[in-house]
Parts: structure tokens; sequence; C-alpha cells
């Protein structure tokens, strides 16, 4: 048991460091001058699971905007990641599928075995988890909360947000034409 927490121990560093850098990159303000040459790239690697720049509505964006211009319809802080941890990786998977397939997000990133310590009923905890990093457009957070209350098997379901200032300008445009606006509501 003792070895579990020196193998552990020997990676929370490296954990620290990406959620740290995770932070750092979803709070930068600063506006993108210059596009990469690669984001408006219409081929893809074979071995790339997907390619953003092959829908027709990417494409045609990519087309429109001068190569280099950094011009995009991305609006800083209307898209935002969200966190939810898990117990384990069966209920991630299946939570994640779910948030998909009800397109309350364009995409869920399942890092496992996350340490969390903290305080519960009075005692303090340590536990991994699994740590979902979901995308979604800001305006569909409430509904992703929602939803996750509904479908997660903690009672009190972690599910917290920050703002995508910036990024890859396709990247972010995918997330908004992957996720529906949100519903107008019938009164």
């Amino acid at each position: 048991m003792l070895m579990q927490y020196r193998i552990c121990a020997r990676f929370l560093p490296f954990r620290w460091s990406f959620v740290r850098n995770l932070l750092i990159a979803a709070s930068v303000t600063t506006a993108v001058t210059i596009q990469p040459a690669f984001a408006t790239s219409s081929t893809c690697p074979s071995s790339q699971q997907r390619c953003f720049s092959s829908s027709s509505k990417m494409s045609d964006q990519a087309a429109s905007a001068p190569a280099g211009s950094g011009e995009s319809n991305y609006e800083a802080g209307s898209s935002s990641v969200a966190f939810v941890t898990t117990p384990d990786r069966e209920s991630a998977r299946k939570l994640a599928r779910s948030i998909i397939e009800q397109k309350l997000a364009a995409c869920v990133n399942i890092v496992p075995n996350i340490d969390s310590i903290y305080m519960w009923e009075g005692k303090v905890n340590e536990d991994t988890e699994y740590l979902m990093m979901v995308k979604t457009r800001t305006n569909r957070i409430d509904e992703l909360s929602k939803f996750v209350r509904e479908n997660h098997p903690y009672s009190v379901a972690e599910v917290i947000s920050l703002p995508i200032q910036n990024g890859n300008p396709p990247y972010l445009d995918w997330i908004g034409q992957t996720v529906p606006q949100k519903a107008e509501k019938k009164d």
C-alpha cells in the first residue's frame, strides 16, 4: 500500500504542472495576431482521428480568410472548459458519451488517475478520480451542470467552468458549430 503512494507521488508535480498550465491557457486574454499555417490546412495526417478543417463550414471559413490573417468568427469567452470529476473510468466514459449525445459539448477529454484531497462531511478525504475536461458554449454551462447533477454518481458533483479567451481559431469555431445555441424557453 505504501508503494502505491510513492509511485503516485512521483507523478504529482507533473499533474500539478499540467493543471496549472490548463488554467493559464484558459485565462489568456491576448488576441491571436498570426494564424499558424497548419490551422488552415485542408489535409490531415492519416493517423489523426479527426480533422476539423474537413467540414464544409470550416473549409469555407478557412478559404475566405486570407492565410496568416488570424481572422476568426470566435468571440472571446463564448466557449468554456468545464471540469467534472468522477470516481472511475466507467462513470466518466458513460457521462462523457451522454454529454456528447445530448449536444451539450463538442468534446470531452478524460484524464485518468488524479489525486483529489478534499474536505467532506468534516473529514479530510483522499481519492483517485478521473477528470473530465468538457469543451462547450459558455451559454450552455447551466444546462451541462444540470445534466451532470442528474446523471452523476456523486451526491454533489463538481462542475466548474472557465471561459476560453483565446486558442486555435478553427478549433474554437468548431466548438461553436458543434454545440447548438441555447434553446429559447417556451412559456
